[in-house]
């Protein structure tokens, strides 16, 4: 059974601002950067409870061919991502969603 998917305002900007970085380093990796992350939530939604707990009651997925993990909760049937998140980054830096 497919989760519903909601994206929280600091994943959309997240994901704005990687894939904006991306474009402004070469053309086309932008859209390399989305089809991946595309395949993986796609995952995400038809498997939720696939990938291991972090931080108590959220989610990670690490993608492959960048250096990025998806922060995602899952409850009752629905799939809401919470940030994307440089996989190099503090990740005490990484607060609360909002």
């Amino acid at each position: 059974m497919t989760s519903t998917l909601v994206w929280r305002g600091a994943a959309i900007r997240d994901l704005q601002l990687i894939y904006d970085q991306y474009e402004a380093l070469s053309s086309g990796t932008g859209e390399r950067f989305l089809s991946e992350l595309d395949e993986y939530v796609t995952f995400v939604v038809d498997h939720p409870s696939a990938n291991p707990k972090w931080r108590s009651h959220y989610r990670k997925i690490t993608l492959v061919h960048f250096p990025y993990l998806v922060i995602y909760g899952y409850q009752k049937g629905t799939v809401t991502i919470f940030s994307i998140f440089h996989g190099k980054r503090n990740p005490a830096k990484w607060g609360k969603p909002k």
